[in-house]
């Protein structure tokens, strides 16, 4: 890619491969416009990397989602990173237990937001030198693991997504790559005190640039 001509959208930019990525970026010489979750994170990247452009911004949530593409409308982003996701732990074979998301808005978060941010984006990114997505799934899309199956299913349904609209979009003739960035267990706040042999946020985001 031309990172001089590259407007890099990256959503969860504010924290671990997010993060990491868009410094990366920054360095390469893209322009890059990044979300965060809470206002609190945002305001905290911001004094962090004033380089970049941060947005609040909950992929959850279709008015924000399409308040986001409109702000982004006439921009040039031509590489869009769907990188935000949460994971929490559950056991579906023990009731109650302390949740901070319902499997719905993991869901939502996860995999719904991608895809639809996705669709809303296309149109504007459809005649643009260099588009291209990139979806950041896990190994867990590939090997689950018996303690998160929502997120372990919902990143096995955004690679699915990758594979199938990358077919869609060649079979349409449309100048849109599609990249799916499948890391390994990476060294962040979602992983502390999970699994051992990690990688660190920056070599994650230095492979996926690469």
């Amino acid at each position: 890619m031309n990172w001089n001509q590259t407007h890099a959208l990256v959503t969860g930019g504010t924290r671990g491969i997010g993060r990491a990525l868009v410094g990366l970026l920054l360095e390469k010489g893209a322009t890059v416009t990044a979300t965060g979750l809470t206002s609190v994170s945002v305001d905290q990247a911001r004094m962090e990397c004033p380089q970049a452009n941060w947005i609040v911004f909950d992929q959850s949530d279709e008015n924000q989602r399409a308040n986001l593409v409109e702000r982004m409308n006439g921009k040039g982003v031509n590489l869009l990173v769907h990188n935000a996701g949460v994971q929490q732990l559950h056991d579906f074979t023990q009731e109650g237990g302390t949740l901070q998301y319902t499997t719905e808005l993991e869901t939502a978060i996860n995999f719904i937001g991608p895809v639809e941010l996705t669709k809303s984006m296309l149109p504007q990114m459809r005649h643009l030198p260099g588009a291209r997505l990139v979806f950041v799934t896990s190994g867990l899309a590939l090997a689950p693991k018996r303690s998160s199956p929502v997120y372990c299913a919902n990143k096995a349904g955004l690679r699915s997504f990758a594979k199938s609209l990358r077919a869609q979009l060649r079979n349409a003739q449309w100048n849109i790559e599609v990249t799916e960035a499948l890391p390994p267990l990476v060294d962040t706040d979602m992983t502390r005190g999970r699994g051992r042999g990690k990688i660190s946020a920056q070599t994650a985001a230095r492979q996926i640039v690469e």
